[in-house]
């Protein structure tokens, strides 16, 4: 176990400046990439890794995810424009829906369809950062604007939120990658690859890259284990799509609609630092082309996050 692959780390706000100062240290440490993501309310994202951008050199950054429809394309257009000038070749845009509670329910928006609403989405972002042009005319948006002259296209990679079939397959459409949360690796290899290779050859394309999302604990008690993950899962308990994400996996919830043991252990990667390092090589084994990983801190957050970057700077090197 000693081939190298690519391997990020999610740190989340609040607050701006702490996730900034994890950033900085990421780098020091050789961590290749941080994701930053954005709730429906809090400190963004993007503007987070745009301040980071201009304190950093090295270290790949990327939004994941922003949330799309709060904001219109090209303004998300015009904001990776800045991340290309002050971070060149270092970042990578996440976009996704998030959900129809969120958009409808704190936005007051209409959530629309958001395959047909994303496919949009992604189009006027690809033509105008990856073509330098956008002539556009479909259901949810009438988007017309060039980039001016003197500005090259700066071909940033486009990444999309995805888990269930159908939007994996707008992913092999038409993004650079699918970023998969809550999905086990037994779904990966059974759903989400086979639709996201789907949805790339039907246009002809190579398949983008699966980058999956999972949480690691420096724990060796699974009963603490448990415990984090039915209270991470509490946010996402209502949302319909995972308890059928977790069905096809084979790992349906419970009756009271908690975890199961065995689903934990598929998302949950804990023990010491060799039991995890084994376990982020088994999924990229198995098929994985990229690993996103959070610290789920239990008794120390800053120690056992600089702990996780030593581990994942360990892969890096290898």
């Amino acid at each position: 176990m000693t081939a190298r692959f690519p391997i990020g780390t999610a740190i989340f706000p609040p607050t701006a400046q702490k996730v900034i100062n994890s950033i900085k240290l990421a780098e020091e440490m050789d961590v290749p990439m941080i994701w930053v993501p954005s709730w429906p309310i809090g400190p963004d994202g993007f503007h987070i890794v745009t301040a980071a951008a201009t304190q950093t050199s090295n270290i790949g950054l990327a939004t994941g995810i922003t949330i799309s429809y709060p904001r219109h394309p090209l303004t998300v257009a015009n904001e990776a424009l800045v991340m290309a000038e002050l971070a060149p070749q270092r970042f990578r845009l996440g976009i996704g829906a998030s959900h129809k509670t969120a958009i409808e329910g704190i936005y007051g928006l209409d959530f629309a369809k958001p395959i047909g609403y994303l496919r949009e989405y992604i189009t006027i972002l690809r033509n105008f950062l990856w073509e330098g042009h956008v002539d556009f005319s479909g259901e949810y948006y009438n988007v017309h604007a060039a980039l001016p002259p003197m500005i090259e296209p700066p071909r940033i990679p486009i990444v999309l939120a995805a888990v269930r079939r159908n939007m994996l397959r707008l992913a092999g459409e038409v993004s650079d990658g699918a970023l998969a949360i809550w999905s086990p690796l037994p779904y990966i290899q059974n759903v989400a690859l086979p639709a996201l290779e789907e949805g790339a050859r039907s246009v002809n394309r190579p398949r983008p890259r699966m980058i999956a999302n999972f949480t690691i604990m420096l724990e060796h008690d699974f009963g603490v284990v448990r415990q984090h993950a039915q209270a991470a899962f509490n946010v996402y308990r209502n949302f319909p799509t995972y308890a059928k994400l977790f069905q096809e996996a084979g790992f349906p919830l419970k009756s009271d609609g908690q975890l199961s043991d065995e689903l934990i252990h598929e998302l949950y990667f804990y023990g010491d630092e060799d039991t995890i390092r084994a376990r982020l090589y088994a999924m990229y084994e198995g098929g994985v082309d990229e690993l996103l990983v959070a610290i789920s801190p239990v008794n120390d957050p800053v120690q056992e996050q600089k702990r996780l970057f030593e581990i994942i700077a360990s892969i890096n090197k290898a």
